[in-house]
């Protein structure tokens, strides 16, 4: 059966559609499409730019002497972010003892604070903890977390907890224990006290005792620090950590590989106290050794 296919003439004054003459088609599909005008994009669309962005750039190169882009990239406000608020948190920072390389150290590690000026950290620390200018300008420097953690649920809560759990009453705060308060009070530093006191044997006035001797207890880390030396003073040394610790109390503070262990080894069952084993440079420990290895013949003779 044969079918037929009736063929449509185009409107009048339209050409018809055909592949063979593209430009006339193209020109037929644009006359009769309709498209919004394109604005030109603005500064803001183009994240900041014009000449208040840069002189943005040139404020964290030239005065910070940061890279700008690695900063935009952490924290996308800086781009919006009016510079004079800018300028506003590098002179806060200033006014409490740090520079400008300081403050740079501290924007790095926490773009967010050029954008929302720490006022209220650097308050509670100058003024509550309290921490004079060349403390406060040592721990943050050490430590930018401190401005940026919370008054309320961080930076108070520590506080607390080393002046009535710790009883450390000490004012200024010694800097081991000022870092402390940039950490959380229920992860960090009760964990570590209960640790202690459970792995000692030692009652909590003694393990506080302690701790207000070496604060910096506390921030070390339980599976990387403090279990793997207990068991090394215990177990391979022979040593009651109750009495060791009591007595020197910043064992943990050396390296166990780089130091503990091989001084031990070095001992040979030569009795020496942590302290002069430990403190002691390499030449001082020779000679302390010697000593000690001499000691009996000497008695003898």
């Amino acid at each position: 059966m044969r079918q037929w296919i009736t063929r449509r003439s185009p409107p009048s004054g339209r050409p018809p559609f055909s592949p063979q003459n593209p430009a006339n088609s193209a020109t037929t599909m644009l006359a009769h499409t309709h498209l919004t005008p394109t604005a030109p994009p603005s500064h803001a669309s183009r994240g900041g730019g014009g000449v208040e962005f840069r002189r943005k750039l040139h404020f964290l190169s030239a005065e910070l002497h940061l890279d700008p882009f690695p900063l935009l990239a952490l924290h996308p406000a800086l781009r919006s972010a009016p510079l004079p608020l800018l300028e506003d948190s590098l002179r806060l920072l200033t006014s409490h003892g740090l520079s400008s390389r300081d403050a740079a150290r501290v924007f790095s590690a926490f773009p967010s604070l050029l954008t929302s000026p720490p006022e209220v950290p650097l308050r509670f620390l100058s003024a509550d903890a309290p921490l004079p200018p060349p403390l406060l300008r040592t721990a943050v420097v050490r430590s930018p977390r401190l401005l940026a953690a919370s008054v309320p649920d961080t930076l108070s809560p520590a506080l607390r907890f080393l002046r009535r759990r710790v009883s450390l009453r000490r004012e200024p705060l010694p800097l081991a224990a000022a870092l402390l308060l940039a950490f959380s009070v229920e992860r960090t530093l009760l964990p570590k006290l209960l640790f202690l006191r459970d792995a000692t044997g030692l009652p909590d006035p003694a393990v506080c005792a302690v701790l207000r001797r070496a604060p910096a207890i506390l921030s070390y880390g339980i599976e990387t620090n403090l279990t793997p030396k207990l068991l090394f003073l215990s177990e391979r040394m022979g040593r009651d950590p109750a009495a060791e610790l009591a007595e020197f109390p910043h064992y943990f503070a050396f390296s166990l590989e780089g130091r503990i262990r091989p001084r031990h080894e070095a001992l040979r069952g030569v009795e020496m106290s942590l302290k002069d084993m430990l403190t002691s440079n390499d030449d001082e420990f020779r000679e302390r050794l010697l000593d000690a290895t001499l000691s009996p013949t000497k008695a003898r003779l």
